[in-house]
């Protein structure tokens, strides 16, 4: 007959010991799968943001009478403007935060920059860049998790 109670006994004293490892292990969880959200969401943007400043020199190929520095700057800032509109269903991107912006530069490749190759043609570069969708959680003892770059940026070049 001592046993019975016995065995009550030490579930009565361990009735409260899940609630306390929960506590413990909670927030760990939490932050891996926080951490895996925004870094998913912070890639895609990423992707993205490339994918789109590829397409905009891609779609500035289509110009014929495009010769100089400045014209191919100016045909690429007309559908850069034009595609990278946000909140555009026919744009370029499958989200433009508020933070977006986007910036071209066209140089001559026979002058290069620093430890590049001399090139015929003209260099063009595209690059889309916007602050993280989400930031991460200050935990006291670690700071901030997960740590982003203050801003996620995109960018494709093209020789013409």
């Amino acid at each position: 007959m001592a046993r019975p109670n016995f065995s009550r006994a030490i579930q009565q004293r361990q009735k409260g010991a899940v609630a306390i490892e929960f506590v413990f292990i909670f927030p760990v969880f939490f932050i891996i799968c926080y951490a895996i959200i925004v870094y998913g969401l912070a890639f895609m943007l990423v992707q993205n943001f490339t994918y789109a400043s590829e397409e905009v020199l891609r779609a500035a190929l289509a110009c014929e009478d495009c010769s100089s520095v400045e014209e191919w700057e100016t045909q690429i800032n007309n559908i850069a403007s034009v595609r990278l509109k946000k909140n555009d269903a026919d744009g370029l991107l499958i989200y433009s935060p508020d933070s977006l912006s986007w910036a071209s530069d066209c140089r001559d490749a026979a002058t290069p920059a620093a430890g590049q190759p001399a090139l015929d043609g003209i260099i063009c570069e595209v690059t889309v860049s916007s602050a993280p969708l989400l930031d991460g959680i200050t935990m006291p003892g670690f700071g901030k998790l997960p740590d982003l770059p203050n801003l996620l940026s995109g960018k494709a070049s093209l020789l013409f």
